[in-house]
Protein backbone atom coordinates (compact mmCIF):
# COMPACT_ATOMS: atom_id res chain seq x y z
CA UNK A 1 0.00 0.00 0.00
CA UNK A 2 2.98 2.51 0.78
CA UNK A 3 4.71 1.88 -2.49
CA UNK A 4 1.35 2.62 -3.94
CA UNK A 5 0.59 5.81 -2.51
CA UNK A 6 4.64 6.53 -2.89
CA UNK A 7 3.81 6.69 -6.86
CA UNK A 8 0.65 8.16 -7.07
CA UNK A 9 2.33 11.63 -4.80
CA UNK A 10 5.20 11.22 -6.99
CA UNK A 11 3.06 11.27 -10.04
CA UNK A 12 1.32 14.11 -8.49
CA UNK A 13 4.53 15.63 -7.65
CA UNK A 14 5.81 15.46 -11.10
CA UNK A 15 2.89 17.14 -12.87
CA UNK A 16 3.09 20.07 -10.29
CA UNK A 17 6.57 20.51 -11.25
CA UNK A 18 5.84 20.67 -14.72
CA UNK A 19 3.17 23.28 -14.64
CA UNK A 20 5.41 24.98 -12.46
CA UNK A 21 8.31 24.89 -14.87
CA UNK A 22 5.91 25.94 -17.20
CA UNK A 23 4.57 28.55 -15.60
CA UNK A 24 8.04 30.20 -14.93
CA UNK A 25 8.70 29.94 -18.32
CA UNK A 26 5.34 31.64 -19.51
CA UNK A 27 6.52 34.51 -17.06
CA UNK A 28 9.72 34.87 -18.59
CA UNK A 29 8.70 34.98 -21.85
CA UNK A 30 6.13 37.74 -20.78
CA UNK A 31 9.23 40.42 -18.97
CA UNK A 32 11.34 39.63 -21.95
CA UNK A 33 8.47 41.04 -23.91
CA UNK A 34 7.70 44.25 -21.42
CA UNK A 35 11.22 44.78 -21.56
CA UNK A 36 11.51 44.95 -24.77
CA UNK A 37 8.59 47.31 -25.27
CA UNK A 38 9.58 49.63 -22.46
CA UNK A 39 13.32 50.07 -24.46
CA UNK A 40 11.97 50.76 -27.50
CA UNK A 41 9.93 53.24 -25.42
CA UNK A 42 12.57 56.27 -25.87
CA UNK A 43 12.61 55.54 -29.34
CA UNK A 44 9.44 56.62 -30.05
CA UNK A 45 8.53 59.30 -27.47
CA UNK A 46 11.79 60.86 -29.50
CA UNK A 47 10.00 60.32 -32.37
CA UNK A 48 6.56 62.15 -31.38
CA UNK A 49 8.22 65.12 -29.64
CA UNK A 50 9.96 66.03 -33.18
CA UNK A 51 6.77 64.89 -34.95
CA UNK A 52 4.97 67.45 -32.82
CA UNK A 53 7.58 70.23 -33.14
CA UNK A 54 7.22 69.50 -37.17
CA UNK A 55 3.73 69.98 -36.70
CA UNK A 56 3.56 73.05 -34.57
CA UNK A 57 5.97 75.03 -37.27
CA UNK A 58 3.15 73.91 -39.64
CA UNK A 59 0.59 75.18 -37.64
CA UNK A 60 2.67 78.76 -37.10
CA UNK A 61 3.36 79.05 -40.19
CA UNK A 62 -0.36 78.46 -41.61
CA UNK A 63 -1.90 80.87 -39.00
CA UNK A 64 0.33 83.55 -40.42
CA UNK A 65 -0.98 82.67 -44.16
CA UNK A 66 -4.08 82.99 -42.95
CA UNK A 67 -4.03 86.14 -41.02
CA UNK A 68 -2.25 87.94 -44.00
Amino acid sequence: MKIKRYFTLLKEYNAINLKYEVLQEEVKNKLFESMLNKIGEPEEIKRLRKENRRLRKLVKELRKEIIK
